[in-house]
C-alpha cells in the first residue's frame, strides 16, 4: 500500500512539474527562449522536494567532520572521580535541514572542571522526511569514531563508579 501511495505521489508530481514548466515562462513574459526555459526548469523543478534533503545531508556530513571530535583535557590522567554532566539537546540553525546538537561532558568531581568533552549530532531529514513523516520516525547520528575508544581509555565506567 505504501508502494502505492509513493507511486501516486510522483505521479502527481510530474504532472505539477509538467504544468509548472509549460506556466512559468509564460508567466514571466517570456516570448523568446520558451522551449530553452520549460527544458531547465524541469530538472529544477523535479529535485524541488528533495533539495533540502541532498543539501541537509551534505551539510550534515561536513558538521560531523568538523565539530564530532573528543576533547581531553591534558590533565585528564589526575581525575580520580568523574560525573557526567552532559547538557540537553538543543537545535542548530542555519542549515537547510533540522539538525540537533547533544553534548557530552564529564566533570572532575575535586577540581569542578571538565576533562572530556564531545558531541553527537541528530538529524530526521528535510520536509519529506521530518516534518511529513516520510522517514517513519528515523534519524541519522554521527558520534566521533574513536568516543568509545577514549573512554576505555580512560577507565570511565571505573572513574563514575568512584565518583557515587
Amino acid at each position: 500500500m505504501i508502494g502505492l501511495l509513493f507511486m501516486a505521489g510522483i505521479s502527481v508530481w510530474l504532472a505539477v512539474v509538467i504544468y509548472l514548466c509549460k506556466r512559468i515562462p509564460r508567466w514571466l513574459g517570456m516570448a523568446r527562449f520558451t522551449k530553452a526555459a520549460q527544458f531547465l526548469l524541469f530538472p529544477v523543478l523535479l529535485i524541488l522536494p528533495i533539495a533540502d534533503e541532498l543539501i541537509g545531508r551534505w551539510q550534515f556530513k561536513k558538521l560531523c567532520e568538523r565539530e564530532a571530535v573528543v576533547a581531553l583535557s591534558s590533565d585528564w590522567q589526575g581525575v580520580k572521580r568523574a560525573r557526567n554532566a552532559s547538557g540537553s539537546i538543543i537545535n542548530l540553525n542555519g542549515y537547510t535541514i533540522r539538525i540537533r546538537e547533544q553534548s557530552v561532558k564529564y566533570v572532575d568531581i575535586d577540581t569542578g572542571r571538565p576533562f572530556l568533552e564531545y558531541k553527537g549530532f541528530h538529524h530526521s531529514g528535510g520536509v519529506l522526511m521530518d516534518r511529513l513523516g516520510l522517514g517513519l520516525g528515523k534519524s541519522i547520528s554521527c558520534w566521533p569514531p574513536n568516543d568509545s575508544h577514549v573512554l576505555n581509555s580512560v577507565n570511565m565506567d571505573q572513574l563514575l563508579k568512584q565518583g557515587k
